[in-house]
């Protein structure tokens, strides 16, 4: 333990400034000044300096309600769970944990973390009031989160095949080319965060750090803030962090005039082969936040990223919230839609079909991302802790690795076009819409199903670092909530067809048809909160779901 030179009293680390200060007396230090100080039983003291040990002495505090754990090097008591939000004081021992090569200091205060959470919630109007209140948002914690680091040396010759195809009279000629290119160095400070309890998809999304402000570790910057230990191992991420490499590499050294020889930056990165990896382990600064929610069985997580101030936050929507603001929403979209579209039966059919589209679209992402969620396919680091996940997601992983990159464009363009009409029925539906539509109403229809093409391209067009295991639910999961919003489309397109005398029926049926079709954007948001929440996490307590958190 790091104590004060001067008066023994707590320091703490200020965020920013290079400086340890003493709670106590005032006095300031840096860093490198308090190094050789450390607070050790009398019986086992030891004169020994930081840079000689593989090892730090910590405290470890265990909540007894899921057994989550976090690290410091101070001895104060610990009041609340920082990842199931109980609020009981947590249980403490002393223990050895691996000291981290790489500490990248916090830079934000706890006033600037809360400052960027409140950015998030205060824009999300449909939020638990709970997750607004600053007697909780006050539990807004420092950990320092543990994150494998690799370090990809490059080749000093790397070989790439290319081929140019041409007309030449008659024939299609295919020239091939073999392009040396000669680099020195590689690429260092690829992350990946090395905490199972730590989800992928939160790290990812507050990333990325800057490895350039990483400092050589020293305790002094863990004074007065807590750190995680990695429980993952370095060479679950060692492909991923090659495969970084090789795209990055390829950003490098690519130049125009390789485009006349077919090579492009594709080429080079699939082309990239690495002379070693050295793996180091890093502390980075994160603000971390756990809100339960009102039955007390599920836990939003907020995270802001300690360097940048990125942030990533849980956002569940309270039903009654939504319920009210849908409620009040609908006055004037209804106004708006009277101005503009005369509102027969026959036009009312024509939007409750299009809205079921939409939910079905809606209803088809959330409900593969639940399944993705379920089946860890979106966190590689924990599923590492389970066998079963891990053999899931390894041969998912492969399926994406073989497939070609022209084939997922195809894939992405028509599975996005079949999520819109989804069945049969939807895409008679949709062309007896186009014959039968006049106006505003066929240009709103047109106009969505662009959209949808073209951000189904925009999409396909990103790169991503890592490896997305992207899912797809299995059917008869998807249908039992889907049913609803196909039945409203199908008896609108049936109501059509039949074209009966009566506007009565019509009404009936666009009545029943909005009902099934806001039953499911229900549904919609039941997923979206169970992606936003997380069951309690059992860390370590079997006879628990300590895998879905």
């Amino acid at each position: 333990m790091i104590k004060c030179p001067h008066c023994g009293g707590e320091l703490s680390y200020l965020p920013g400034t290079e400086i340890v200060k003493c709670d106590y007396c005032g006095s300031e230090f840096s860093p490198e000044e308090i190094e050789n100080y450390r607070e050790v039983d009398a019986a086992e003291y030891q004169e020994k300096t930081w840079e000689d040990d593989t090892t730090i002495e910590a405290t470890v505090f265990t909540c007894p309600q899921c057994g989550g754990e976090i690290y410091s090097l101070d001895q104060s008591a610990v009041t609340f769970c920082s990842y199931c939000g109980s609020q009981v004081t947590l249980m403490s021992r002393l223990t050895k944990i691996r000291r981290p090569d790489h500490v990248i200091p916090f830079k934000l205060t706890a006033e600037q973390g809360i400052a960027e959470y409140y950015k998030h919630v205060r824009k999300a109007l449909f939020v638990p009031s709970a997750m607004k209140k600053d007697s909780e948002v006050e539990k807004l914690r420092g950990i320092y989160m543990p994150y494998w680091i690799y370090d990809v040396k490059a080749p000093e010759v790397l070989t790439v095949k290319s081929s140019v195809e041409h007309t030449q009279g008659n024939y299609v000629v295919k020239d091939h080319y073999s392009t040396e290119i000669r680099t020195e160095g590689g690429v260092d400070g690829i992350a990946f965060d090395a905490a199972s309890a730590f989800s992928d998809e939160m790290s990812d999304a507050i990333g990325p750090y800057d490895f350039r402000e990483a400092k050589d570790y020293h305790p002094g910057y863990l004074s007065s803030y807590y750190a995680d230990e990695g429980d993952v191992d370095s060479s679950l991420y060692e492909e991923d962090a090659i495969r970084i490499a090789g795209q990055k590499y390829a950003e490098t050294v690519y130049h125009p005039d390789m485009h006349k020889y077919g090579l492009g930056q594709n080429e080079i990165a699939d082309a990239f082969v690495t002379d070693g990896v050295d793996k180091k382990l890093g502390y980075y600064p994160v603000w971390f936040l756990a809100n339960k929610n009102r039955k007390g069985n599920r836990v939003s997580y907020a995270t802001v990223n300690g360097q940048t101030g990125k942030a990533a936050v849980d956002l569940p929507v309270d039903f009654r919230k939504y319920l009210i603001g849908s409620l009040i929403i609908a006055i004037p979209i209804f106004v708006l839609l009277t101005m503009f579209l005369t509102m027969t039966p026959r036009v009312l059919g024509i939007v409750v079909m299009v809205l079921s589209i939409v939910a079905v679209i809606f209803a088809n992402f959330k409900l593969n991302a639940v399944y993705a969620r379920k089946g860890m396919f979106d966190d590689l680091g924990l599923s590492s802790k389970d066998p079963a996940a891990q053999q899931r997601v390894q041969e998912q992983i492969r399926k994406k690795r073989t497939q070609k990159s022209s084939s997922h464009s195809k894939v992405s363009i028509g599975g996005t076009i079949g999520s819109s009409f989804f069945m049969a029925p939807f895409i008679l539906g949709s062309v007896y819409m186009l014959t039968r539509m006049e106006g505003i109403a066929i240009l709103v229809f047109l106009a969505f199903l662009v959209f949808r093409i073209v951000s189904a391209i925009v999409r396909n067009g990103k790169k991503t670092a890592k490896v997305k295991t992207s899912v797809s639910a299995p059917f008869k999961d998807k249908i039992v909530t889907m049913w609803k919003c196909l039945a409203a489309f199908v008896i609108c397109l049936a109501v059509m067809l039949i074209d009966p005398v009566s506007d009565m029926i019509y009404y009936g049926a666009d009545i029943v048809a909005i009902l099934l079709t806001g039953w499911t954007v229900l549904d919609i948001v039941r997923a979206h909160n169970e992606l936003t929440t997380r069951k309690l996490p059992q860390f370590g307590k079997r006879g628990g779901d300590e895998h879905e958190y």
